[in-house]
């Protein structure tokens, strides 16, 4: 059954709708939870691209919404920030699962390559070894032959990975790479100078490596487009790490769009902007697939001029970001008015006061109704940090609890496909019936979880940290070790512990919620586990459940 409750309302203006619209929308919600296919649970074996909560942390509480296990290696394996992860050991856990109980495997490829993320941007794993690790997982899969297998793989980003020993170099590389890119274009004086200037000042050595990773990464990537082509995987998405309009990751992602092309598996394998969202992206489109549905997607912007704008670190403008993130999830984005079943409000780069102020009215309208709204922040500040005025907004009048889903981290493409697919994955947990208390604690702990993580985090204790850090002498922002270390961990689990529970006390204790036909109240926080997962104060992991009571019926007459 399919939400058909209200008719696309204009985003330049403030929404209204009657009476009518809002009870066939209530009583659409009510029947997604009473008329449903009946309720079942998939495994799910996640290979992350690392160990930070946002590579597989957020996909195994997005999961939990709808019942799913989300099934990670064991976290030693998974390295931590320059400290490679272990391919092998995570293809021998690999191989030693059940697929015969497994619905589908998730998994990066940059992992079971190179050991994650950052070690994919350095040449230290050699093509031979990457391709023995793929052809060993390759075999693995042919063994689960009812099992789907989702792939990703990082297109690497522009800039070498910011730590102690690249500080000095880093940024001069990263440009290079760029004003090289321009001038095979543009064959501009000015860009030639540039680059030669770039040149005499960038180490020639770690040119070299740069480039020996950047040709590695392509080889290997455009042996997964062909292990596509051939069944291997069932789905590949290759995602484009941290970027600029200009740089070599545009001319590799035309030879594989070209690749791809000629391959005939244009549906098979798909191209976004980020990386780190991907996880979450692959776990939605899996039990979407699983089901057979396939959410419509009304969408609503700040400033209607921001769809064409290119957002920071990423190649592409927002409306075909948006679009990327939307379809490789398994939703489909509603480009003309018609029926929808949710809507994704999308704050862009640095609206114009009018249309906001628009957008902030229609927000609050919808959601005060009861409308099924998700929030994806990117009008990010530099440091990656969230819009206050949005914010704000969602703070008042108890609106934190009510919205669908809610994300405004890092990246445009991050929080898009952090997003996205907590909404798809809702609402498809009311439709297959899954149980409702479980479901609807689970939704609101990852939004409460979003809130502090993407907003409080980022914009109130990551500064502070800064602050102590750089006041240290034996500690930088890009990595901190020993005593320092753990004084700034210990002040980011005090800080952040406050935080989440006034968070937890203004937005959600004693608010009543339905689950079925039960009502039921948020009482407490339990199992709080805070901590920085790497030597560095850039993310943090927060863990935690939220405990509810039954809402004991009222008498008659009472």
């Amino acid at each position: 059954m399919r939400f058909l409750g209200a008719t696309r309302l204009p985003s330049s203006s403030i929404a209204r709708v009657d009476g009518m619209v809002r009870r066939m929308f209530r009583g659409a919600l009510l029947a997604l939870s009473l008329v449903a296919a009946p309720a079942f649970a998939e495994r799910i074996v996640l290979i992350p691209l690392d160990s930070r909560p946002a590579a597989g942390q957020f996909a195994q509480m997005i999961g939990r919404i709808i019942g799913a296990e989300i099934v990670m290696p064991p976290y030693e394996t998974l390295g931590r920030y320059t400290l490679p992860g272990e391919p092998d050991k995570i293809l021998d856990w690999l191989r030693d699962q059940d697929f015969e109980k497994t619905d589908a495997v998730v998994v990066s490829t940059d992992m079971i390559a190179y050991g994650g993320l950052i070690a994919s941007r350095t040449p230290d794993v050699s093509l031979e070894t990457a391709r023995r690790r793929i052809r060993r997982f390759e075999l693995i899969r042919k063994r689960a032959k009812n099992t789907q297998f989702y792939a990703y793989s990082a297109v690497m980003r522009l800039y070498p990975t910011s730590t102690l020993s690249s500080r000095g170099w880093r940024l001069l590389v990263g440009r290079y790479a760029e004003y090289k890119a321009r001038y095979a274009l543009s064959r501009k004086r000015a860009d030639l100078q540039r680059l030669t200037d770039l040149a005499s000042k960038a180490p020639a050595v770690e040119i070299r490596r740069y480039e020996a990773a950047r040709a590695r990464n392509h080889a290997l990537q455009q042996d997964l487009v062909r292990g596509t082509a051939s069944g291997i995987y069932d789905y590949l998405v290759l995602g484009q790490d941290d970027a600029k309009p200009h740089g070599p990751h545009i001319a590799e992602t035309v030879r594989l769009k070209r690749q791809v092309e000629s391959l005939s598996i244009g549906g098979k394998v798909y191209f976004c902007e980020g990386i780190d969202q991907l996880s979450n992206v692959l776990v939605s489109r899996a039990v979407l697939k699983a089901s057979k549905w396939t959410p419509r997607v009304r969408l609503v912007y700040s400033d209607p001029a921001g769809k064409k704008k290119v957002a920071d670190y990423e190649s592409k403008n927002v409306e075909a970001s948006l679009r990327d993130q939307l379809l490789a999830s398994g939703a489909w984005p509603m480009t003309t008015g018609g029926n929808y079943d949710y809507t994704v409000f999308l704050n862009t780069p640095q609206p114009n006061t009018i249309p906001f102020q628009a957008f902030l009215a229609q927000l609050r309208d919808e959601v005060d109704q009861g409308f099924p709204v998700c929030v994806a922040d990117i009008n990010l500040a530099k440091d990656g940090t969230a819009d206050p005025v949005l914010f704000e907004t969602l703070q008042q009048n108890g609106r934190m609890i009510k919205l669908l889903s809610y994300a405004g981290w890092n990246t445009a493409g991050n929080s898009m496909g952090t997003a996205i697919p907590t909404a798809n994955v809702y609402l498809l947990a009311r439709r297959r019936q899954t149980p409702d208390l479980e479901r609807e604690t689970a939704y609101r702990e990852f939004l409460l979880h979003r809130f502090v993580n993407d907003f409080v985090f980022h914009k109130v204790t990551r500064p502070a940290a800064y602050k102590m850090i750089d006041a240290m002498t034996e500690a930088s922002r890009e990595e901190t070790y020993g005593e320092a270390f753990l004084e700034v961990n210990d002040f980011v689990k005090r800080d952040m512990t406050e935080h989440l529970e006034q968070t937890f006390r203004d937005q959600f204790l004693g608010k009543r919620f339905f689950a079925g036909t039960k009502q039921f109240v948020f009482t407490n926080l339990e199992s709080v586990k805070i901590f920085l997962p790497w030597p560095r104060a850039y993310e943090v992991r927060l863990e935690f459940r939220m405990q509810t009571q039954e809402v004991a019926p009222e008498k008659p007459g009472g």
